[in-house]
C-alpha cells in the first residue's frame, strides 16, 4: 500500500516525546546534554508527530503535519499506522497508551521501535501479534531507549569485538558482564508506568512464569542457573576495585539481551549480567535497598500528590541534563577462555539519549531498512540488536553515542581494563 508517511512519533507531546521532537528539528534549546545543532530529520524525510492534544501538537513548532488520536481511538490510530513505514512511539504507559497502536502496526505491516521498559507488556505483544508482525513483514522492536539499547546493542558491540580479535572466533560467547554508571534522575511518566505494573498487571498466558529470567526467550541448555537470577547483594570487586551493586534495570535490560541471544546464537550457555558500579560501598547498599524493598504503590502516589516526586509530563531539569552522562562498560568473554572490554558511553542517557536512540532505531528503517538484519529476515518481534544490529550501532556512534574497544594487544586481564574505564568515569565526573 502507498505509504506517504515515513515516520510518525507517537506520544510527541511528552516528556521525551518533545525531546524526540527536538532531536529531530536539531532544536538546541531543549536539548542540553550533547550537540544539536543540526536537524537529525534529513530534508527528505516525511514525518508527522500525533498525540491527544491539537494545541499541545501545535505548540511543539514542528512544522509538520499534526494527527490528534486518543490512545483508543482504533479507526484513527489504523489510518496514520496505515500511512507511516515507522511509527516511533513515546507514549506511556505502554500498555495503556500505545496497545493498539503496535496491534495496528503488525496488522498493516507497519514497523514500531518504542522505548518502553515494561517486560510483561513486551511478552504479551509477542504471544498476541508475533506471528501476525511476521505475516505482514512487521518490525516490532520494542525496548529502544536506555531500556535496552546500551545493553543490547552494546552486548552485540563486544561479541563482534571479540569474535574480531580472538584467536578462536568461533568459540561460543559464554558470558558478558555489563557495569552501568550515570542513569541519573527519573521522571513522571516513568513512575506512573511503575504504578501501573504494580495495580494492573498484564495477563499473560496460562503457565506463563512473569518472574522468569527468560521470559522473552534465550534460556540456555539445561534451564536457568543461579547465575540468571536477579543480583541481590553488594559486595566490593577487589579486580574492579569498585563497589558493585543491583543494577535498577536488571528486571529489563538481561531479558532483551537473552532473547538477543536467542535470535543471534550467542552460545548455548551465554549468560548475561548486569550490575551498577558505585563509587562507594553507601552507594551500592542504596542500590541494594532499592532493588529489594521497593516503595508501595500508596506510598509513590502519597509523595507524587505531596510534590516529592515528579508528575506525570516532569522530569528532570534542562540543567540537570546538562550535566549528566552515562557509561557501559562490557566484558565479554568465550569459552576459550579470551575476552574484551568495551564501552558505550554519551550524555544524559534517561531522556536525552533515550530520545535520540529511538529516533535513530526510526531512521535506520527508514534509510537503511535494506541493510537491517530484522527487516531482510521479514520482520517480526525482535530486539534492537537483531533487527537493526551493527546498523544502529554505526548511527549511533556517528551520533555521539560512542562504542569504544578498550582492550589492547597486551592482553591484560579484562577486569584490569573494566577498572580503568569505570575509574575514568568517575574521575570525570569529579
Amino acid at each position: 500500500m502507498p505509504r506517504d508517511l515515513d515516520v510518525v512519533i507517537w506520544g510527541a507531546t511528552g516528556y521525551t516525546g518533545e525531546l524526540a521532537v527536538a532531536y529531530l528539528l536539531g532544536d538546541e534549546s531543549r536539548i542540553r546534554s550533547f550537540p544539536c545543532e543540526q536537524p537529525a530529520a534529513p530534508a527528505d524525510l516525511r514525518w508527522a508527530v500525533a498525540g491527544r492534544s491539537r494545541s499541545k501538537l501545535e505548540a511543539l513548532g514542528a512544522g509538520v503535519e499534526t494527527i490528534v488520536c486518543d490512545a483508543d481511538d482504533k479507526a484513527g490510530i489504523e489510518a496514520f499506522v496505515k500511512r507511516a513505514r515507522v511509527v516511533i512511539g513515546f507514549a506511556g504507559p505502554f500498555q495503556k497508551y500505545s496497545d493498539q497502536v503496535v496491534e495496528a502496526c503488525a496488522k498493516y505491516g507497519t514497523h514500531w521501535c518504542d522505548i518502553t521498559g515494561e517486560i510483561i507488556w513486551t511478552r504479551s505483544l509477542i504471544d498476541r501479534f508475533g506471528d501476525r508482525a511476521r505475516a505482514n513483514g512487521a518490525c516490532i522492536v520494542n525496548l529502544c531507549g536506555y531500556d535496552s539499547i546500551p545493553s543490547d546493542l552494546g552486548t552485540l558491540f563486544a561479541i563482534n569485538a571479540l569474535r574480531s580479535r580472538a584467536e578462536y572466533p568461533l568459540s561460543p560467547i559464554r558470558s558478558v558482564v555489563n557495569y552501568q554508571m550515570g542513569l541519573e534522575g527519573g521522571g513522571g511518566g516513568s513512575l506512573q508506568t511503575m504504578l501501573v505494573g504494580m495495580t494492573e498487571p498484564m495477563q499473560l498466558s496460562g503457565g506463563v512464569d512473569r518472574a522468569d529470567p527468560f521470559l522473552l526467550g534465550g534460556e540456555p541448555a539445561g534451564g536457568a542457573r543461579e547465575e540468571d537470577r536477579p543480583m541481590k547483594d553488594a559486595y566490593f570487586d577487589a579486580a574492579l576495585d569498585s563497589w558493585i551493586g543491583p543494577f535498577i534495570m536488571q528486571g529489563v535490560n538481561p531479558l532483551a539481551v537473552r532473547r538477543s541471544s536467542a535470535l543471534l546464537e550467542y552460545g548455548s550457555q551465554f549468560n548475561y549480567r548486569e550490575v551498577t558500579a558505585c563509587r562507594n560501598e553507601e552507594e551500592a547498599q542504596r542500590s541494594v535497598k532499592f532493588v529489594n524493598a521497593p516503595a508501595r504503590p500508596e506510598e509513590l502516589r502519597r509523595m507524587i500528590e505531596e510534590g516529592k516526586l515528579p508528575q506525570p509530563g516532569e522530569g528532570p531539569s534542562p540543567e540537570a541534563r546538562a550535566l549528566a552522562r552515562f557509561q557501559s562498560t562490557l566484558v565479554a568473554c568465550n569459552e576459550a577462555g579470551e575476552s574484551v572490554t568495551v564501552t558505550v558511553t554519551g550524555a544524559e542517557v534517561a531522556y536525552e539519549e533515550t530520545a535520540k536512540m529511538a529516533v535513530e532505531a526510526g531512521l535506520a528503517l527508514v534509510y537503511e531498512g535494506a541493510s537491517c538484519p530484522g527487516v531482510v529476515s521479514g520482520g517480526g518481534f525482535l530486539t534492537p540488536a537483531a533487527c537493526m544490529g551493527t546498523v544502529l550501532i554505526q548511527r549511533l556512534h556517528r551520533a555521539g553515542i560512542r562504542f569504544d574497544v578498550v582492550s589492547d594487544a597486551a592482553r591484560r586481564p579484562a577486569a584490569e581494563y573494566a577498572g580503568e574505564a569505570i575509574a575514568r568515569f568517575w574521575a570525570a565526573e569529579e
